[in-house]
């Protein structure tokens, strides 16, 4: 059998087993990338070139720094301090809670720390002004999305480097793909308002309303860290690993923070993940899988339906795996290749559907998003059956809503106009 054929099997057979047998795609594939690798003659430094230290570094640098905010409770009273700038004027609330998952996305931590916790801010958030919970969860995580591909985040950093490597010009690419990220998860957002009637608010008689906690100095000098770091970066080009590493160590020399819990708040098996799955892409790739699959995908595609195509691709991946550590690895290095083979397709354009798709998803219940809205939801209530239904029920209507989005969107023309 030819190997291009067995590397695309082993690296759908990876998804899958991660799938089922809910183990990490990363260490499946680094298994994978042993096996594949001596099929094709590879010695043990030229499977392990597949591995991309500097990606690692950054994406460890950054989750590490944003851990270290997180333990000393920064980054929670940050968000408290955000929604409470809309006082009595409660119509403010979806709207603060959807900037709020911007922008702590966008700053630096990316959407998956973030993730994990707006979800329990909207909902005591939401039950203390009258709104939905599901709803106000929802947008707050559109919020999430649409902050996910900035240069600080590390899904930002891994999509960008991603698209250089498929001989993408990164320069060109940052704003459409940033913009047609902002468009698709606002109008998730407002989709989502418009359907459960959020204009519709019951206030409590005892909403919530009290004296605001500050900052303490150790909170503030963490602040000052995320600000020195984002001037270095932006501004100055620093390598935003090492300066999150650098600001890290900083802040731990103060106490600031407990060293032992941040170390602990790195998501270890996220970064396995997209490490694995690189490692296995990129003998996937020597071995000419990324050209079977180009060829199958372009087979699928005209010039009209083909960013729609890419789109839905993406989007059914990322209903059953992770956007960061499988879809993008698997979709973004084949966007210049499809492009030029189907012809008139953009490839900048196709990179903005596989994020997309590979984001917005993640509002099933199988996915890490959906699952946490779900799980905070039923805390309180781990008996009541129905309302488990219910929940799951809207979920996977909100997983396929969002695919539908997008796939309108793109066959439109939408995320055309960003270019």
């Amino acid at each position: 059998m030819d190997l291009g054929v067995i590397s695309l099997v082993l690296l759908l057979l990876a998804i899958i087993l991660g799938f089922f047998r809910k183990t990490n795609v990363g260490l499946v594939s680094l298994l994978f990338a042993l096996i594949l690798g001596r099929l094709a003659g590879m010695n043990d430094a030229s499977i392990l070139k597949g591995f991309n230290p500097n990606l690692f570094i950054k994406l460890m640098g950054v989750t590490f720094l944003f851990s270290v905010l997180t333990v000393n409770g920064t980054i929670t009273l940050l968000a408290k301090k955000i929604v409470s700038l809309a006082g009595r004027n409660n119509f403010l609330i979806p709207i603060l809670i959807y900037l709020m998952g911007a922008g702590l996305t966008m700053c630096g931590p990316g959407s998956i720390p973030v993730l994990a916790i707006m979800p329990a801010f909207a909902i005591p958030i939401a039950k203390a002004h009258g709104y939905n919970p599901l709803m106000l969860s929802i947008i707050g995580c559109c919020g999430c999305f649409s902050g996910r591909m900035t240069t600080l985040t590390p899904e930002g950093i891994l999509t960008y480097e991603l698209l250089t490597k498929a001989g993408v010009d990164v320069a060109q690419a940052v704003r459409p793909v940033f913009v047609n990220q902002v468009i698709s998860g606002l109008l998730l957002a407002v989709i989502c308002f418009v359907y459960y009637k959020g204009w519709r608010v019951t206030v409590p008689e005892e909403a919530e309303d009290g004296e605001q906690e500050s900052f303490s100095k150790k909170q503030l000098l963490s602040l000052s860290g995320l600000v020195v770091m984002s001037i270095l970066v932006v501004l100055f080009k620093f390598n935003i690993g090492l300066v999150s590493f650098a600001v890290a160590a900083v802040l731990l020399m103060f106490h600031c923070a407990s060293e032992s819990k941040s170390f602990k708040g790195v998501p270890w098996g996220v970064l396995i993940m997209v490490s694995g799955v690189s490692t296995l892409m990129s003998i996937v790739i020597k071995t000419g899988g990324i050209k079977l699959l180009t060829l199958a995908l372009s087979s699928l595609m005209t010039p009209f339906t083909g960013s729609a195509i890419m789109g839905a691709t993406a989007g059914i991946m990322s209903l059953f795996s992770s956007g960061l550590g499988v879809v993008f690895p698997t979709l973004l290095p084949t966007v210049s290749s499809v492009a030029e083979t189907v012809g008139g397709l953009n490839p900048i354009e196709l990179g903005s559907l596989v994020v997309i798709g590979g984001t917005i998803t993640g509002l099933s219940p199988v996915s890490t998003t959906g699952g946490m809205i779900m799980a905070l939801l039923m805390a309180d209530e781990q008996d009541n059956q129905e309302k488990e239904q219910k929940i799951f029920l809207s979920l996977v209507f909100w997983g396929l809503a969002a695919l539908v989005l997008v796939f309108v969107l793109a066959l439109v023309g939408v995320y055309r106009v960003a270019l």
